[in-house]
């Protein structure tokens, strides 16, 4: 795939060629549909990993434990996704702003989970 990365102006700065791995069958599969499938996980990428990382700086955390690692990161991703569907006032907040929220009135959460 070619991409050219220009200035305000119009000028091209950049010129690259990416290339990409995939198991699919290349006469099955046209251009468009292999940068579908990219955009796809590059959406996800942005998403979910980019929170997890910035936010909830998952890739500081180490353990020793066996296993301790996987549940913390399905924990972090579980929040994640009990906040974007069960906090619905206030769907323009983004994911962090949500959890500060809950963070500061923890009835709120209690609420949101239907405990209170």
């Amino acid at each position: 795939m070619d991409r050219d990365v220009t200035d305000p102006e119009g000028q091209v700065v950049l010129s690259e060629t990416r290339y990409f791995v995939t198991s699919k069958d290349p006469g099955r599969i046209c251009a468009e549909d292999l940068l579908g499938h990219v955009r796809h996980h590059w959406q996800i990428e942005n998403s979910i990993f980019h929170i997890k990382d910035c936010w909830w700086h998952e890739d500081r955390h180490w353990t020793k434990r066996p296993n301790l690692s996987q549940w913390l990161a399905t924990l972090t991703t579980i929040a994640i996704v009990v906040l974007r569907l069960l906090d619905t006032r206030h769907p323009s907040l983004p994911i962090r702003a949500r959890a500060d929220h809950i963070q500061w009135a923890a009835i709120r959460g209690l609420e949101l989970l239907g405990l209170a």
